[in-house]
């Protein structure tokens, strides 16, 4: 077995991890030679963890497939000291990987007394907000513009652990390393982007808001920098984000709209005036301009500035049409001015993309 060592910059600030004890964090990633641990061989294992001042990169390297008990423990004596392991979509791979090797080779489960933290499945929610065409970890990392040495993927690598467990070759296990090596790093680098989840989770602070013509705009801050900036366009919205502040300007209307009556049945249609009136005032008008309402032309329509919502979250509600599921709402001063009703909307908004 080769053990190698190394140190490294980690910064988890505007992270879910910055009030933790870093003590207690281990990421971790390993290598095989297949997908399934009882047809292939675990040849590397790669974790980071704090020993202050810095982060300390750790890989266990089996020279032969014989070496794979060692490795495993290795890893398992070193990671149950930690609280929290760290990966990138573990729990669909390594996690089970390592389970099923450690069950076969009678050695403990230590994941069970460790919280588990994802970050493939933290950082999913951002492919619509960032309109990623992936989310692999190599792709994550291009999006904020790092790109690696090791050309080669697991896949690949498959073959060069076998001609270095037959030859020993140097330059074979050094690419073998920086493989994994990279992996850990790339794994370090894509945390800064778990600084955009605020925007999805409502951790966010509103600034202000203002009328433009038949938009609304809405400026608002977040806990931290995001990695970079960006913008979406979405049917209703359009959102920018750049270091700490983000802008939603949202299409709403100045059109007429209507407000519908539930209870049409206590109402009466005026075809003249194009509205509908309760009963108890429509006995004052001539039975020729009046009918019975239906449920889709029993409705008032007012003059307003209109925002749109996907759901009935600000009452009255108002439509174009009776069929319209889009909903409409009146923007009006005291709305513009409650922090807590923005924060709401915005919310609403990000949550339907």
């Amino acid at each position: 077995m080769i053990k190698k060592t190394y140190t490294t910059h980690l910064n988890l600030e505007n992270t879910p991890f910055q009030d933790c004890d870093p003590y207690g964090l281990l990421f971790f990633d390993i290598e095989t030679t297949g997908f399934t641990a009882r047809s292939s061989s675990l040849y590397l294992i790669g974790t980071v963890n704090f020993q202050g001042p810095d982060w300390v990169i750790t890989q266990w390297f089996a020279q032969t497939p014989q070496e794979e008990t060692e490795i495993l423990h290795a890893f398992l004596s070193f990671a149950k000291q930690f609280s929290q392991i760290i990966h990138f979509n573990g729990e669909r791979f390594d996690i089970p990987y390592i389970k099923e090797k450690s069950l076969t080779c009678q050695m403990p489960d230590i994941f069970s007394g460790l919280v588990s933290r994802d970050l493939f499945r933290m950082i999913r929610p951002l492919k619509p907000l960032l309109q990623l065409s992936s989310l692999n970890q190599k792709s994550l990392e291009e999006y904020l513009g790092l790109f690696r040495r090791d050309p080669y993927n697991g896949g690949e690598l498959i073959k060069v652990y076998y001609d270095y467990s037959r030859t020993h070759s140097e330059d074979l296990l050094r690419v073998l390393l920086l493989h994994n090596y990279e992996d850990l790093l790339g794994m370090l680098s894509i945390l800064p982007m778990l600084s955009y989840l605020p925007l999805l989770e409502g951790g966010f602070g509103i600034l202000a808001a203002e009328e433009d013509e038949d938009t609304l705009i809405v400026r608002g801050c977040l806990p931290g920098p995001v990695p970079k900036s960006f913008s979406l366009r979405e049917e209703l919205f359009y959102l920018s984000c750049s270091e700490s502040y983000f802008a939603m300007q949202i299409s709403g209307t100045h059109q007429p709209l209507k407000h519908f009556f539930s209870d049409f049945k206590n109402y009466y249609y005026l075809p003249l005036e194009d509205t509908a009136i309760h009963k108890s005032v429509a006995s004052f008008v001539d039975k020729q301009y009046r009918e019975p309402a239906k449920a889709s032309n029993c409705y008032c329509r007012r003059k307003g500035f209109y925002l749109p919502q996907y759901e009935a979250l600000f009452t009255p509600v108002f439509k174009e049409n009776y069929s319209d599921r889009l909903l409409y709402f009146s923007c009006k001063e005291e709305f513009t001015a409650d922090k807590n009703a923005l924060h709401k909307y915005v919310s609403h908004l990000l949550q339907t993309m």
